[in-house]
C-alpha cells in the first residue's frame, strides 16, 4: 500500500485528482471549473495566514478523501466570531469503511482550532448527516427554501400538451398574478425605486452596518464578503438590486440566473433589509418578482432562514415554502473556542440564512 498523508489541496498540481473524486462523489453535475475553485479556496480575503483551509487524503498521487473549511466572519447577536463552512466532505468510493471521513473531519477541526476559527457549520446531506451525528456535531435545524412560479407555460405544456392550451393559461395565470400583486406594491406605497447593478456596489455595506443589529445570526454581508462572493467569482455572473426610497436605504438583493432540470429559475443568492419591517421585506418580494417576469424564468428561489417577519411576509406575495426536501438540508455545527455556543445559534427561527451560504449554489 502506498504511503498515506493529509496535505494542504494544491489545485494547480492535484485538480484532476481532486475532480475525479467530487465526480464520484456528488455527480456529472458538480462544478468542474478549475477557475472557481481557485477563487473558492485559494482567493478567499478570510483565508489564515494566506493559504486554504481545504485538505485532501493522498494515496501515493491520488487523493482518496477530502474535507475542508471556508471561512467568514459571522455575527452573533452584536459580536462578530469567525466561522467557516465544512465543504466537500468525500471519500473515494473504493476506500469506504476505512475511518477516512472521521480522520478527515477530525483533521478539519484541528485545523480551524489552530487557525483562529471559533465555530465551523456545514448543511449536510444524508449521507453525510448520520456520521456527523455519531462524531456530536449538534444540529441546529433543517433548513427550508420558498419557491415562487412566476411563468407555468412549460409546466402546463407537459400537463396537456397542447403549445396554445399551455399559452393559454399561462397568460391567464399571469394576469390573475398581477391582479393579486397590485394592491399590496410595497414599491409604491414606499415611493421607492429599484437600481440594477452588474457588480456589487462599495456602498452596500451601509445596508448592512444600517441593519445587522436587527438580526440574531448571519454572515457578515459587508463589501468586503459581497465582493469575494459575487463580484469575484470567474465563473458566474450576478445581478445586484439596491432598493432605496429618497434617501432611506430599504434593501438589497444579489440574483443568480440559472437553469434546472430544463427550467429558467432565478436563485435568490442573498436579500437583505430590515427583517421586522413587512413592508420593506414586501418591497425587496416584489422588486424580486418584477425583475424575474422581466426575464421571463420559469420560477424563483429564496432561502431566508425564517428569522424576523420573511416567513409572514413572502407567502403573501406567492413564494410558498418547497414540499420537497433539500438535498444539503441539516444544519449542523461545532463550536470550538469559548467565544461561541451552541446554544447561541440553536434554531432555524434564529438565522438569516440565504441560497448563497455553504456550498450548493456553488454547483448550480
Amino acid at each position: 500500500m502506498s504511503e498515506r498523508k493529509i496535505v494542504n489541496l494544491n489545485l494547480e498540481k492535484d485538480f484532476d485528482s481532486f475532480d475525479e473524486l467530487c465526480i464520484l462523489s456528488f455527480g456529472e453535475r458538480t462544478n468542474q471549473d478549475l477557475r472557481m475553485h481557485k477563487w473558492m479556496f485559494d482567493e478567499n480575503p478570510y483565508n489564515p495566514n494566506g493559504h486554504n483551509l481545504m485538505y485532501v487524503l493522498k494515496d501515493g498521487d491520488k487523493i482518496i478523501g477530502a474535507d475542508g473549511l471556508i471561512p467568514f466572519k459571522l455575527y452573533v447577536d452584536g459580536k462578530t466570531v469567525v466561522g467557516a463552512h465544512s465543504v466537500k466532505s468525500m471519500t473515494h468510493p473504493d476506500f469506504k469503511r476505512q475511518g477516512i471521513f472521521r480522520m478527515m473531519t477530525e483533521n478539519s477541526v484541528n485545523s480551524g482550532r489552530e487557525n483562529g476559527v471559533d465555530v465551523i457549520i456545514g448543511l449536510a446531506n444524508k449521507n453525510s448527516y448520520p456520521a456527523y451525528e455519531r462524531f456530536g456535531w449538534p444540529t441546529l435545524f433543517e433548513k427550508d427554501v420558498f419557491v415562487r412560479p412566476i411563468n407555468i407555460k412549460h409546466k402546463l405544456k407537459n400537463k396537456v400538451k397542447a403549445d396554445f392550451i399551455a399559452s393559454f393559461g399561462n397568460a391567464t395565470y399571469k394576469l390573475l398574478d398581477k391582479m393579486r400583486l397590485a394592491p399590496k406594491n410595497a414599491l409604491k406605497k414606499l415611493n421607492a425605486h429599484v437600481s440594477e447593478y452588474d457588480k456589487v456596489p462599495k456602498f452596500i455595506s451601509e445596508y448592512f452596518e444600517k441593519y445587522k443589529d436587527k438580526y440574531g445570526v448571519l454572515i457578515v454581508r459587508d463589501y468586503k464578503y459581497l465582493n469575494y462572493r459575487y463580484n469575484k467569482r470567474p465563473d458566474v455572473t450576478y445581478k445586484t438590486l439596491i432598493i432605496e426610497s429618497n434617501d432611506e436605504k430599504i434593501g438589497f438583493v444579489i440574483l443568480r440566473e440559472t437553469s434546472a432540470n430544463g427550467s429558467k429559475m432565478v436563485s435568490v443568492a442573498e436579500n437583505f433589509t430590515d427583517p421586522t419591517n413587512e413592508l420593506f421585506i414586501g418591497a425587496i418580494a416584489q422588486a424580486i418578482i418584477e425583475y424575474c417576469y422581466k426575464i421571463d424564468a420559469e420560477y424563483v428561489v429564496v432561502g431566508t432562514g425564517l428569522y424576523g417577519k420573511f416567513k409572514d411576509v413572502l407567502p403573501k406575495y406567492g413564494f410558498n415554502k418547497n414540499k420537497k426536501r433539500l438535498i444539503n438540508n441539516m444544519m449542523i455545527a461545532n463550536a470550538l473556542t469559548d467565544k461561541i455556543t451552541i446554544d447561541e445559534l440553536m434554531g432555524h427561527e434564529r438565522w438569516h440564512i440565504t441560497q448563497g451560504d455553504g456550498e450548493t449554489e456553488l454547483d448550480l
